[in-house]
């Protein structure tokens, strides 16, 4: 970037959005921010900053030349509402920041279109380019992404969805019910298959490693999905219903290939990852392979979402997981609980499976304190039968024993179904 503050209160062409570009080229992604700076300035920043900053250097670089790759300013408003003020805003002199406005925001509405070419098909560029450096911009005071639709077609899409979970399972209807391996860390290998084989015999769909398990090599790893594999397949043989473990892949990039490797050689019949910890494109690497459904966790996933004056919407981030590729994901935390707000839990549910569009809906996961006297809430919450629950804490504490009341929450869904 230059070392002077340019004035930015007109649009280099380069940056406006005209009737020679096609929307199918871009991606339109919509912004809500708080800026010390005028809207045209601010969205003119954003898109530099994202895109082409520098736009001229005399011998070497012309503005038109990088034309096809400069984020178009689309459209701009000042909202009536007052502007957030999160953080302290600074002032930098490049070409990103015009003249100082002082430190008072307002609050806008800005619409930035972003060329498919910047993305390059890549599932770590969307972060790269749709939120990058944007949070750092110092005459920011908030910043929400709000909407960024992806084109079908580009990323995989979920390799099973819903149905194709269900085929899996051989589960045709109801919501399933899953255990997640608690405690976490501390506990020994076989009382850890014994208690994924007593919850599955009572009732239960499916077991999963919890996020937090922790594997010091791929050698101890491989041991605990033959145990885990082991307790599957004697809960199956007593119960004579299918069964199925999830396992965590939650690792370093050096240990992905050969953890994979594992769970196809002994059987595992899915995933679970955490885009939020180990980047976004961990989603399209596996489920371009059409070979295991994926888990998409929500570790870490609230820094972006919780606050919705700083971060990305989660709606956004639901999309985007079913473009890339995941099957199963974790709904907002308060969903299904009396405090919801039902209006934004079932946009973001809406996103997961976005009618119209040619990808499989996603399955969404209820979790958190869920018990059988809220299925009914649950259901509403959801719309439909199609969510799995991941339940711990009320069969862990059932007065009879953790078996008996894996049958009492099975029964508790079988009854929901008839």
């Amino acid at each position: 970037m230059s070392s002077g503050v340019l004035d930015l209160s007109q649009m280099p062409a380069v940056f406006e959005w005209d009737e020679q570009c096609k929307v199918n080229d871009y991606l339109i992604a919509r912004y809500q921010v708080s800026s010390t700076l005028p809207p045209n300035e601010t969205a003119l920043g954003m898109a530099m900053e994202q895109s082409a900053a520098t736009t001229q250097i005399n011998g070497y670089v012309e503005p038109q030349s990088l034309a096809p790759w400069t984020i178009r300013v689309r459209s701009y408003k000042k909202l009536p509402e007052p502007a957030v003020t999160s953080v302290v805003p600074y002032q930098l002199a490049t070409e990103v920041y015009g003249a100082p406005e002082g430190v008072t925001s307002s609050l806008y509405l800005i619409e930035l279109a972003i060329p498919y070419r910047l993305l390059a098909g890549k599932s770590g560029q969307l972060m790269n380019v749709l939120v990058g450096e944007l949070p750092r911009l110092g005459f920011l005071t908030s910043f929400s992404l709000v909407s960024a639709p992806l084109h079908d077609g580009i990323w995989p899409g979920p390799g099973f969805g819903v149905s194709g979970l269900r085929e899996l399972l051989n589960i045709p209807k109801g919501p399933l019910l899953c255990r997640s391996m608690r405690p976490a860390v501390g506990l020994d290998l076989a009382t850890m298959a014994r208690l994924n084989h007593d919850v599955l015999c009572g009732g239960f769909h499916l077991v999963k490693d919890d996020e937090l398990q922790v594997f010091p090599d791929n050698s101890v790893y491989e041991t605990h999905v033959m145990a885990m594999i082991e307790a599957r397949d004697k809960a199956i043989k007593k119960s004579g219903e299918k069964k199925a473990y999830l396992a965590n892949l939650i690792c370093e990039p050096d240990e992905l290939e050969e953890r994979w490797e594992i769970c196809l050689n002994h059987g595992v019949d899915g995933v679970l990852v955490a885009p939020f910890i180990q980047g976004i494109g961990i989603l399209s690497q596996l489920a371009y392979r059409r070979v295991l459904p994926i888990l998409a966790h929500n570790s870490g996933g609230d820094l972006s979402f919780r606050n919705h004056f700083w971060g990305i919407n989660e709606s956004v981030l639901a999309s985007w997981f079913r473009s890339l590729g995941a099957d199963w994901w974790v709904t907002p935390g308060n969903s299904g609980q009396p405090q919801q707000n039902l209006e934004e839990v079932q946009s973001v549910l809406l996103s997961g499976r976005e009618i119209g569009s040619s990808d499989a809906p996603m399955m969404p996961i209820l979790q958190g304190g869920k018990s059988p006297s809220g299925l009914p809430d649950y259901r509403q919450t959801i719309g439909n039968d199609d969510f799995m629950l991941i339940v711990a804490s009320w069969v862990d504490r059932y007065p009879k024993g953790l078996k008996a009341g894996a049958q009492k929450f099975r029964q508790a869904i079988d009854k929901l179904i008839i």
